[in-house]
């Protein structure tokens, strides 16, 4: 079955992804996704796209059966109803595309059923695009991804830090160690071989907690199976360990744009098609390790 419309989607989003080598539009990317984690990476790139200051969106009738509110007809009046917008020219609410999977099946050349899957679009709307229903109780809409806007000082906080990240390093079977480096410019290295991570210990407490970042990200990314990939090279691996890290790092609310955006500079320099894989995968194991960190709670 075959949906040209979903595949014009699709392909606005690869060309969105290649604009990543603007560092700016990259990093705003990066801090957007932590609020759309449960979404895939094609969804959180159609919100991204269409409305970068997105917060809360679910659909039309979700928004009246979850929440008691509504899509306004008007963002101008906000009038619930386009007859009661009295303004000259009625401006609608914003309606962001998403993919929704669907199944169907079809005989094949043997005369087998099989199952196919292809892709529906659908709409979603931000919160503040919406009010409540008049007459009816008002329900909080509670986004669980609005945490605290104020930057953490890691070095106050670095125990509660180390130990919830050696959690997610220990229950991945991986063993960690501090080790005395001499050489300056290296900050720790993930062996997979040995399953062990290793981080300089002659340095700050910032430091620390930014190179156990980086070495996560390598340690659910960079697997031998993970690496199985066509044109893999060593600046590309290390730039998605490094967004990884900004991307979790920016979820604690730790700043740690200071290392990573030499790192993320580096982006330019890639292959188009990897670049496309890549972002997908920065995307799939940053929600992977912030799921983690959910589940230890506060």
């Amino acid at each position: 079955m075959k949906n040209t419309k979903t595949n014009d989607t699709i392909e606005r989003i690869h060309s969105r992804v290649k604009n990543f080598v603007n560092e700016s539009d990259y990093l705003g990317y990066l801090k957007f996704i932590k609020k759309f984690r449960t979404r895939s990476f094609f969804n959180q790139m159609l919100i991204y796209m269409t409305k970068e200051n997105a917060t809360f969106v679910m659909g039309y009738k979700q928004w009246i059966d979850k929440f008691n509110r509504i899509p306004v007809a008007c963002l101008i009046c906000r009038s619930l109803s386009n007859k009661n917008c009295e303004c000259e020219e009625r401006t609608p609410p914003i309606r962001i595309v998403q993919l929704a999977p669907i199944t169907y099946t079809k005989e094949n050349a043997k005369g087998e059923e099989e199952e196919k899957l292809w892709f529906k679009d659908v709409f979603v709307y931000d919160i503040e695009d919406t009010e409540p229903l008049p007459d009816l109780p008002i329900k909080e809409v509670f986004n669980e991804f609005d945490f605290k806007i104020k930057t953490v000082d890691v070095e106050i906080e670095f125990e509660k830090f180390e130990s919830m990240l050696l959690k997610i390093i220990n229950d991945n079977n991986f063993k960690f160690r501090y080790e005395d480096i001499a050489r300056e410019s290296l900050g720790g290295w993930t062996d997979h071989a040995k399953k062990e991570i290793v981080c300089k210990n002659n340095t700050n407490d910032s430091d620390k907690i930014h190179t156990i970042l980086h070495e996560i990200g390598h340690m659910f990314a960079h697997s031998k199976e993970e690496l199985d990939r066509e044109r893999v090279y060593r600046p590309l691996i290390e730039t998605e360990a490094e967004t990884i890290a900004f991307v979790i790092a920016d979820y604690l609310n730790i700043d740690t744009s200071c290392y990573s955006i030499g790192y993320i500079a580096n982006w330019s320099k890639g292959n188009e098609d990897i670049l496309k894989e890549s972002v997908a995968r920065i995307s799939k194991f940053a929600n992977v390790i912030m799921e983690k960190i959910e589940e230890q709670g506060d």
